[in-house]
């Protein structure tokens, strides 16, 4: 048994550990408020615009070609210059939205053809001439 005197381990008080220092927290900032861990990174101009073209592809199959086009030249632009955007995800959406509706498009009116030909040999409009 342990004198009712003397203190348990538990019950010393807690000190600093040898060797171990706490760090003391940083400088607020002057003006308070949030400070970004990270540095800000700029949006490329024309981003938004592609993203736009591409969603616009569904109602105006012209945009879905361009929204392809500028995608590529400015993916192109960034790989050269090694300078990162906020918006290169919107860039990559567009431009895979162009490429996905410019080849239904292209689909669709190929589709189209065949089917005007069909029609025009199944009917025999040509026979009409002849009579």
């Amino acid at each position: 048994m342990t004198e009712p005197n003397q203190p348990h381990s538990y019950d010393s008080a807690p000190g600093p550990q040898p060797g171990y220092q706490q760090q003391p927290y940083p400088p607020v900032p002057q003006g308070g408020g949030y400070v970004q861990p990270y540095a800000y990174l700029p949006e490329h101009p024309q981003g938004n615009v592609i993203l736009v073209l591409g969603i616009a592809g569904f109602l105006a199959p012209i945009c879905a070609p361009i929204a392809w086009y500028l995608g590529s030249k400015v993916q192109k632009e960034i790989a050269t210059s090694g300078q990162h955007y906020s918006n290169e995800q919107s860039i990559s959406i567009g431009k895979i939205m162009g490429m996905v509706l410019s080849i239904l498009t292209l689909v669709g009116i190929a589709l189209t053809i065949i089917f005007m030909i069909i029609m025009v040999a199944g009917f025999g409009i040509f026979d009409l001439a002849n009579n």
